[in-house]
């Protein structure tokens, strides 16, 4: 599993509000500017397509937070799974701790604080 643009998004990361996009599947992620449309960056396996045509899901990430629009290709279970895959990785470390959230329902909460 592959990260992709990971140095684009890697001054932002000092910000305290910073809001980036990612487009993701089961070969990895692509992490870019929030000026960027997702549909204008892929990479040989990761490409977003309006309408569920491409392959990969549509994101943003905040301070604990990724966000990703409806894919019919994606159920539930899936972008569950492939979160969890791609949290794990060490270029994520900076959202590991993040809820996931799939149009609208959490998929995965936060860790608890206590």
């Amino acid at each position: 599993m592959h990260v992709y643009g990971r140095e684009s998004i890697k001054t932002m990361l000092h910000e305290k509000a910073y809001l980036f996009k990612i487009t993701a599947n089961e070969h990895g992620v692509i992490l870019f500017p929030r000026e960027i449309e997702h549909e204008q960056i892929s990479e040989e396996d990761i490409h977003y397509v309006p309408d569920s045509q491409g392959n990969a899901l549509a994101g943003v990430i905040k301070p604990g937070h990724i966000e990703f629009r409806y894919h019919h290709g994606f159920p539930d279970e899936k972008v569950r799974l492939l979160m969890e895959r791609i949290l794990a990785l060490p270029e994520m470390d900076f959202a590991r701790e993040s809820e996931v959230v799939y149009q609208g329902r959490v998929l995965i909460a936060k860790p608890d604080a206590s």
